[in-house]
């Protein structure tokens, strides 16, 4: 009789284990950055896809030299967008779907300086870049490396100290197909190349991640037509 006890509690204990390891978290916590076009563009379209899904998210600002390291912690569980050259070396975050849009890295330009690539190549001067796009940057063009770079953590600040002309440069990301942020159409631009931009989470959320890839294929496909 006993065993036939310790047999069924067991039965039930692995049953009920199992469950609750299918059973997707209660909510979600994904980050975005300060970024005019993540604001109005991305994080809406993602959030319409979680609601589709009835998946309860918290969105939360984060600086963007705190992301990556916060989700593969797993303190959160993914961004709202990012570029496939900021995520792809990192094996714990998995892009959710199709492209969200492509994105260019530029560099932008005060006026009566040279804007070109050859800034990046001959030139050593001073450019505001976030630690992400700076790593990037780098390992695109290695000769950039001449260059000093000064992180920018706060890109809501970047146009701020562009405009008094503290410095000449910077590397922005921005979409390909998205609106050019307005306090940033003053500025000359030279786009360096571009690059998908994906929706992403932890790997953890792997089956989250089918439920919301076809909502997110079908948001942007309504957006098309």
């Amino acid at each position: 009789m006993n065993i036939v006890i310790i047999g069924l509690i067991l039965t039930f204990s692995i049953a009920s284990y199992a469950t609750d390891n299918k059973m997707p978290p209660a909510k979600l916590t994904i980050s975005y950055i300060d970024h005019p076009s993540v604001l109005h563009q991305a994080l809406p379209l993602v959030a319409q896809a979680y609601q589709a899904e009835h998946i309860d998210v918290d969105f939360v600002a984060i600086p963007s030299h705190r992301l990556i390291n916060e989700i593969q912690a797993q303190h959160i569980d993914g961004d709202v967008i990012l570029a496939k050259e900021i995520f792809s070396p990192y094996k714990e975050l998995i892009a959710v779907g199709p492209p969200l849009t492509h994105v260019q890295f530029v560099l932008l330009c005060v006026e009566n300086v040279p804007c070109n690539q050859q800034v990046l190549q001959t030139s050593p001067k001073t450019i505001l870049a976030t630690d992400e796009s700076m790593r990037v940057i780098l390992n695109k063009f290695p000769t950039s490396r001449r260059n000093r770079y000064y992180q920018l953590n706060q890109l809501g600040k970047l146009p701020h100290l562009l405009q008094e002309k503290r410095f000449e440069y910077a590397i922005y990301v921005m979409s390909s197909s998205w609106p050019i942020p307005q306090a940033l159409e003053h500025l000359n631009r030279h786009t360096l190349f571009e690059t998908p931009a994906y929706h992403v989470v932890h790997k953890k959320h792997a089956a989250i991640a089918n439920k919301i890839a076809p909502r997110l294929a079908a948001i942007l496909n309504k957006q098309s037509k």
